[in-house]
């Protein structure tokens, strides 16, 4: 369809500074922008109508138009425009059914009884999960026309949160990771809830979401929500799939429940920076903490040289001189340690580190850190901001 339109502005301006000029012909453009819509909904209105298309698309054997004079109100980054409110009569097979409907939104695709038009809920969505609500708002009157409320740029956010479907990246490998953070919610107690992230590593070694929840501390069934797709879909895809974590039991517990061919890796990012805080806890002096991490780190890493059970002999003597010492608290986090430590090696993979993972809760905490939210208000913002910074969404559409 070629629209041909012959239109006469008339701009009013007080000077010739460029910011002036600028705005006052965006502010001119509605009117032509509505003609155009107005243009191109009746042309493929009477199109589909013609074509059959219509009738199959509201599933009735007969359409009469019965009026569009009447005028339904769209939001759009030009400003409130009004557009012919299409109403047809629709007749099935039985004829007492028949029944008056307006098409208009139908036709522009847009949702029902709505003045905000999807992509445009899309838009709000994304805005309000990168900076604050109030902050988008005020964004949104400095750049178009386009009239909203700070409750629509909340309620968009919600909207959106709900349709992003999270699934395995189409190059991604084998190599998951779970973590959790805590992020302050209303009626969740001081320490808030825990937001549960699982994530995918491609073939580049870059992360993907592939799972999110939001509940309690140590709560299994969020991770059961978080961590059921990523894993089913993994093991029918690759067989098996490798997940690193910092081996939370709540974790552990539910990625076998999920699936006995999840393969567990212990996170070793978390071994060294969590032994910093059993030796705290010893009261281990500082040159003395320094040296027993340093030595812990070449004996399971380093010394490559060694047999993997020849390692652990070693750091079992280790373990043995902290019991001697008195450093109760370091020497039984040691032994829970060894335990799915080297699965890398029996894997061949690369996923050893969720260091990454961890860099994502700060993208996280970035945006949830100011304001309160409820569980599901943080779960669909930090939904829709993972998905933008590590699935890529919102940069192409």
């Amino acid at each position: 369809m070629k629209i041909y339109l012959e239109a006469t502005i008339t701009l009013e301006v007080d000077n010739c500074n460029l910011k002036t000029l600028t705005m006052t012909f965006l502010r001119a453009l509605k009117p032509l922008f509505r003609s155009i819509v107005s243009e191109a909904l009746i042309h493929y209105y009477h199109e589909s109508l013609s074509s059959g298309e219509l009738c199959e698309q509201l599933q009735t054997n007969k359409i009469v138009e019965r009026s569009h004079k009447k005028q339904t109100k769209l939001k759009t980054l030009f400003g409130d425009i009004w557009v012919p409110q299409i109403q047809v009569r629709i007749y099935p097979n039985n004829p007492a059914c028949a029944e008056q409907r307006s098409i208009t939104r139908l036709l522009l695709g847009v949702e029902p009884r709505c003045q905000i038009p999807g992509f445009m809920k899309e838009l709000l969505g994304l805005l309000g999960s990168l900076t604050t609500y109030r902050v988008g708002h005020r964004i949104i009157k400095m750049f178009s026309g386009f009239k909203c409320s700070i409750m629509s740029i909340w309620r968009s956010v919600q909207w959106l949160g709900k349709r992003i479907n999270l699934s395995l990246a189409e190059d991604g490998i084998n190599e998951l990771e779970a973590d959790g953070t805590g992020i302050p919610t209303k009626n969740s107690g001081k320490r808030g809830s825990e937001l549960k992230v699982v994530f995918q590593r491609n073939k580049k070694g870059k992360l993907h979401l592939a799972g999110i929840a939001i509940g309690k501390y140590k709560e299994t069934a969020n991770w059961q929500q978080a961590m059921d797709n990523p894993i089913k879909e993994g093991i029918k895809q690759f067989g098996k799939v490798v997940l690193a974590s910092d081996c939370d039991s709540a974790i552990t517990e539910t990625a076998l429940q999920c699936n006995d061919k999840v393969v567990l890796q212990r996170d070793i990012w978390h071994v060294y920076h969590q032994l910093k805080y059993y030796l705290w806890q010893d009261k281990v002096e500082k040159p003395i903490r320094n040296n027993i991490i340093s030595l812990v780190y070449k004996l399971m890493l380093i010394k490559k040289q060694f047999a993997v059970n020849h390692r652990l002999l070693l750091v079992d003597m280790v373990i043995n001189s902290l019991i001697r010492n008195g450093y109760t608290h370091t020497s039984t986090y040691l032994k829970t340690c060894t335990e799915n430590f080297y699965t890398f090696l029996e894997e061949k993979n690369t996923n050893i580190y969720t260091s990454k993972t961890e860099r994502s809760m700060r993208t996280i905490n970035a945006r949830i850190n100011v304001g309160v939210w409820s569980d599901n208000g943080a779960l669909n913002a930090a939904k829709i901001r993972l998905s933008y910074y590590y699935n890529g969404f919102g940069i192409s559409d």
